[in-house]
């Protein structure tokens, strides 16, 4: 009699995440439109803006002003779109899967805060 080996699996959480995500609200700016990121991690981020067009796959470019020990830096970020959420209120939410990130001086690159307001959709 030959034995039969029975695969064993393991059902995993459908929303498992790579890495820890953190609410966070901090200002966004992606192809020169502003928003809010809601929650980030070391390999994706959630954020919101209005009139902005995006498809999964997309690839993205975006900065993020990070404000560490009193100082203002720019996390900038090369990624993957992978969720469009369109809000009723007209904004809408891009989770996109970070593939690229370092911090810069934010002296480097525009100053987030002189940009146009923040849409007060986005503001809580």
């Amino acid at each position: 009699m030959q034995g039969t080996k029975r695969r064993t699996t393991v059902a995993r959480p459908k929303h498992q995440r790579a890495a820890d995500r953190f609410n966070a609200e901090m200002p966004v700016e992606l192809a020169g439109i502003k928003g809010l990121t809601r929650n980030i991690s070391a390999t994706g981020v959630y954020f919101e803006a209005a009139s902005i067009k995006a498809e999964p796959g997309t690839p993205v470019s975006l900065t993020i002003e990070v404000t560490m020990g009193g100082e203002k830096l720019q996390l900038v970020c090369d990624g993957e779109v992978v969720r469009v959420d369109n809000k009723r209120d007209g904004t809408v939410g891009i989770a996109a899967k970070l593939r690229n990130s370092f911090f810069s001086n934010a002296e480097e690159y525009t100053d987030l805060s002189t940009l146009d307001t923040v849409p007060a959709s986005l503001e809580h």
